[in-house]
């Protein structure tokens, strides 16, 4: 943009009032389009902190699927809606789907070598004006498959290292099928530890080990199958299919059904 120093970067224009609305709106599409959107139980604590902390914030979201944005918004909005968040988009994306500079999105041109001096300088700038802003990332840069390694760009290590204190968290989400006929997703949020040397190549190994140990932990629970190590914020009413249940009880299997009764009996007996 001429004239605003932030070369090809467009600004965003939030507004609250409109990411509330649109907020819900992501929660009953949520609701419509999985069985359940579950958070493990000690990442409430880790989101709880963040909700408290009065220090910017840079939160690192694994990037697999196209809802991963709606997820983050969805996230924000549940346990850190009373802090302003930002997000960088393409700005050809921005172009077609303008609403989005409302929603806190900016634009960036990915293919400028300029981008991202461009993006730390106005970040920077937001965290000055209100060190409780906060800057969503998918540092990975393109979509990934959970199951491959982590490696990230060095946007986020290069804000980070520019900061004299920041608070970093990692949300690794999965989306997975577990009992029901419509997927779950699943979240974890963890902490990632400053490095002992606050350079951009320090905060990029912490980074990425970081985000990297959160999603190996969820993908483990997430093998458990178990709805207990989680919190449901979305969702999670069973609806078993009657001929499926009887299917299983003729061939001598437990129903689904009785399955979660004999799980939550046990739970209540733990």
């Amino acid at each position: 943009m001429s004239g605003t120093g932030l070369g090809s970067l467009t600004p965003a224009r939030p507004s609250s009032r409109f990411k509330t609305w649109f907020a819900r709106y992501v929660r009953r599409l949520l609701r419509r389009r999985f069985h359940a959107v579950r958070i493990e139980q000690s990442s409430l604590n880790v989101l709880s902190e963040l909700a408290d902390s009065s220090k910017p914030a840079i939160l690192l979201l694994n990037h697999s699927s196209w809802w991963d944005p709606l997820v983050a918004l969805f996230v924000e909005s549940y346990f850190v809606s009373q802090r302003p968040g930002l997000a960088p988009i393409d700005n050809e994306q921005l172009k077609r789907f303008g609403f989005f500079k409302r929603l806190g999105l900016f634009g960036i041109d990915p293919d400028d070598p300029k981008s991202l001096q461009a993006m730390r300088s106005y970040v920077l700038d937001a965290f000055q004006a209100d060190a409780r802003t906060m800057l969503w990332l998918t540092p990975q840069g393109r979509f990934t498959d959970v199951r491959v390694p982590i490696r990230i760009r060095p946007g986020a290590a290069n804000i980070a290292a520019s900061l004299s204190d920041v608070c970093v968290v990692s949300i690794a989400v999965e989306y997975i099928f577990w009992q029901e006929s419509r997927a779950e997703v699943l979240l974890r949020a963890a902490l990632v530890e400053a490095p002992a040397q606050k350079s951009t190549a320090g905060w990029q190994r912490v980074m990425t080990h970081g985000m990297q140990a959160n999603s190996d932990a969820l993908a483990d629970i997430a093998q458990s199958r178990d709805p207990s190590q989680f919190k449901a914020l979305v969702g999670d009413r069973a609806r078993t299919s009657f001929f499926y249940d009887l299917m299983l009880r003729l061939r001598g299997q437990q129903g689904e059904i009785a399955a979660r009764r004999d799980s939550d009996k046990e739970a209540a007996k733990a």
